[in-house]
């Protein structure tokens, strides 16, 4: 009998002696047999409820929304290509710290389990399941080497295994190298981000339905961006999907 799986499980068990796991998030000790990347308080925090939400955006609301009205975080948007946007949480607290850590830690996991997360949350089930196909927003080349990932696909990968949805990361992609969001206004990221995004086949299965997967929604430039060339392409409904948005 091998002894090789006994070493392996020896090790990990005096690597986490030696250095205890610890939540990326909060930095509080893990115990070893957790196998979420982040801890059991965090994951309660992403699942909370918010209450009353628009039904545009996604963002939270002090009473329900009637039919027209306007909510004080999307009353700006013009022009925004796709349909809705279906948000798991505030950008600020756990939900920020984990996309940082996925982001610019490398700790990929992170992504599938933000994926699960927004699965699993009771505001968001009914407007996913309506949903025929996931498509992650790509990243230019030369970013997704530097970071070593699509954060946007990992995070779509957790939501396709979750929902059972068939994901597509092939069939759109950015044409164009563009500038840092976080470092531009709302008419600059619509600027920079205006004919980044060309569709290269037709997605799979035809959908009807598509969720375009994001990590942060903050203007709404960059999905719409690339849900008007997944739009003109295929003629779906397009459905933004984030982890986060610093809701105002």
């Amino acid at each position: 009998m091998s002894i090789a799986p006994h070493v392996v499980r020896f090790g990990a068990a005096l690597l986490d002696f030696v250095y205890p796991p610890h939540c990326p998030v909060c930095d509080v000790w893990q115990p070893p047999d957790d196998r979420e990347p982040v801890c059991r308080v965090c994951i309660n925090s992403l699942l909370a409820t918010i209450g009353p939400r628009c039904d545009r955006c996604s963002a939270p609301l002090k009473a329900p929304s009637s039919s027209g009205s306007s909510c004080p975080n999307c009353v700006s948007w013009r022009g925004i290509h796709f349909d809705r946007a279906l948000v798991l949480a505030d950008f600020s607290g756990v939900a920020g710290d984990a996309i940082h850590s996925l982001k610019f830690s490398g700790i990929k996991k992170i992504g599938p389990f933000l994926g699960r997360q927004m699965a699993g949350h009771p505001d968001l089930r009914a407007g996913l399941a309506a949903l025929d196909l996931l498509i992650p927003v790509p990243l230019h080349a030369a970013r997704q080497r530097e970071r070593g990932c699509n954060q946007a696909n990992e995070i779509a990968l957790g939501l396709s295994e979750s929902l059972g949805i068939p994901l597509d990361d092939g069939c759109v992609r950015r044409c164009r190298s563009t500038r840092l969001q976080a470092r531009l206004d709302a008419s600059e990221r619509a600027a920079n981000t205006d004919g980044a995004f060309e569709t290269m086949r037709s997605p799979l299965g035809s959908p009807a339905r598509i969720g375009l997967v994001d990590d942060v929604l903050t203007t709404g430039a960059t999905l719409s961006a690339c849900a008007s060339a997944l739009s003109r392409a295929t003629g779906a409904h397009v459905i933004g999907l984030a982890v986060a948005s610093p809701f105002r």
